[in-house]
């Protein structure tokens, strides 16, 4: 008799579980962008979504097509990282981080809140 395999057998075993959690951000950040073939860089201002130690994803309704890398500024925190875009969706990006950022800079980007202009 063959024993079933249900996908909810299967939770435990699996490899490519996410390492680094991801945090709630809720942010307005500057990204240069670069396509694919090119050279030169644009930015484009965008949303950062969620943020964990090594990734993000960002949404804007300018992003273009074909991307490969990004540079991500957080203003206010003069940090500025570089990463690779994973995955393009008509308006969000998911973007890979080159080297993994520090759980407190995390923790202080995922408590930023905007405070609205009077």
């Amino acid at each position: 008799m063959k024993m079933k395999s249900h996908a909810l057998t299967q939770l435990g075993e699996r490899s490519d579980r996410r390492v680094y959690f991801r945090r709630d951000a809720n942010c307005p950040v500057i990204t240069h962008v670069r396509r694919r073939g090119e050279t030169e860089r644009s930015q484009v201002p965008a949303w950062l979504v969620n943020i964990c130690e090594d990734g993000a994803l960002l949404t804007s309704d300018y992003f273009p097509t074909r991307l490969e890398d990004a540079y991500v500024i957080i203003p206010g925190l003069g940090s500025k990282v570089l990463g690779a875009v994973r995955s393009q969706g008509q308006y969000t990006i998911n973007v890979k981080f080159r080297s993994l950022l520090n759980a407190a800079l995390i923790d202080k980007i995922s408590r930023l809140t905007m405070v609205p202009k009077d």
